[in-house]
């Protein structure tokens, strides 16, 4: 994957974190890092953070996508993260953080 094209990804993710179209819930997940239903996403918070929100925002974005191109290109996206993108991510979950509901 071009690192314009994991850009375009991460911006795609920026808008829908921004958006009002997705909740996101913390919880403990036996077995899963995350997981969602398209309207919500629910992370564990004992799991990395950054490629979880990024793999569940995917399948959100790309709901017909399989697990397996899901899984590849979330690794990708992650692994091309530059310093300013990562504390860019971190800081649009701190800004919605009033939006999260703990269970």
């Amino acid at each position: 994957m071009e690192k314009c094209q994991a850009d375009y990804l991460l911006h795609r993710i920026y808008h829908l974190l921004k958006s009002d179209k997705i909740v996101i819930v913390l919880k403990k997940l036996r077995s899963l890092k995350g997981q969602t239903d398209s309207e919500t996403i629910w992370l564990s918070p004992k799991e990395d953070i950054l490629p979880t929100i990024i793999h569940e925002c995917l399948h959100v974005l790309y709901w017909n996508w399989s697990e397996t191109k899901v899984t590849k290109t979330a690794e990708m996206v992650f692994n091309q993260l530059t310093q300013r993108q990562i504390k860019n991510l971190f800081l649009r979950l701190a800004l919605i953080v009033n939006n999260i509901h703990y269970q």
